[in-house]
């Protein structure tokens, strides 16, 4: 699975061999038909598991931000989407190339992505300010967009080939840009209530 994901990731499904894949993996090409059928069945595995990945990733970059105020907290977990993005583990390359090549089925796996990061987004809230009256605005009028944003940005960088040492600064300067929609959502939602 690692050999084809890499071989994926710099080629895509179209101009990726089955004996390349084998031939980085050090299987047999038959071996490889025997464990997965097609390189196109294979392709959706690795694009399933790349998403299962990003996912990961992200869990663990949200334990890993410390107790901090909500806005600075919102920071955090929006440069921390889009670096999940361009990690090295689950990096969204695959993805891209999965929506352009196979767009029915990779779309399929990407909008349950974006609707399990809204899950882990709104979980985060709720557990980090549970009793603040900023959890359900923050949660209701921020984390859909902000997690839609940050894919969509974190997808980008990862497309054009950055790495985590050159995407930081920009996932950084982004998260800044999250955090001023979120002051403006908090203050739309107090002058509305």
């Amino acid at each position: 699975m690692k050999a084809a994901e890499e071989q994926f990731a710099a080629s895509g499904l179209g101009s990726t061999t089955a004996v390349t894949i084998a031939e980085t993996a050090r299987v047999s090409e038959a071996a490889l038909t025997i464990h997965f059928g097609t390189k196109h069945k294979l392709f959706e595995k690795v694009l399933e598991r790349n998403s299962q990945d990003r996912l990961a990733a992200l869990r663990q970059r949200f334990c890993s931000i410390s107790n901090m105020p909500p806005l600075e907290c919102v920071e955090r977990m929006a440069e921390s989407t889009v670096m999940a993005c361009v990690d090295d583990i689950g990096n969204a390359s695959i993805m891209a190339w999965g929506l352009r090549e196979m767009p029915e089925f990779a779309a399929e796996i990407y909008r349950s992505e974006i609707g399990s990061t809204e899950a882990l987004w709104v979980t985060e809230i709720g557990t980090r300010f549970a009793d603040s009256p900023l959890r359900t605005r923050l949660a209701v009028h921020l984390v859909p967009y902000a997690v839609h944003a940050c894919m969509a940005f974190g997808f980008w960088l990862a497309t054009l080939h950055h790495k985590p040492a050159t995407a930081q600064a920009h996932a950084r300067q982004y998260a800044s840009g999250i955090v001023d929609v979120a002051r403006a959502a908090l203050d739309f939602s107090s002058e509305s209530d």
